[in-house]
């Protein structure tokens, strides 16, 4: 697996575990959690990307309203 891909699915899989254990969570919320708890451990750019956090926050919380896969990207 290439390394953006790894990274923007290690994005997907840490934002999904934040929305799905969370009753009501905003997206500034899940932006200050991946910054405090996530990139300053891992590195990883795409954390601190708002553009692509937006994207899986809503996919996250479509998926949580819905209780199905988003396959819309």
């Amino acid at each position: 697996m290439g390394k953006v891909k790894q990274a923007i699915q290690e994005l997907e899989e840490k934002v999904n575990e934040i929305v799905q254990n969370s009753e009501d969570i905003t997206l500034a919320e899940v932006q200050t959690i991946l910054f405090k708890k996530e990139f300053l451990l891992d590195r990883n750019p795409y954390f601190l990307d708002e553009k692509e956090v937006t994207r899986v926050y809503n996919k996250a919380v479509w998926e949580k309203d819905n209780q199905e896969e988003y396959i819309g990207d």
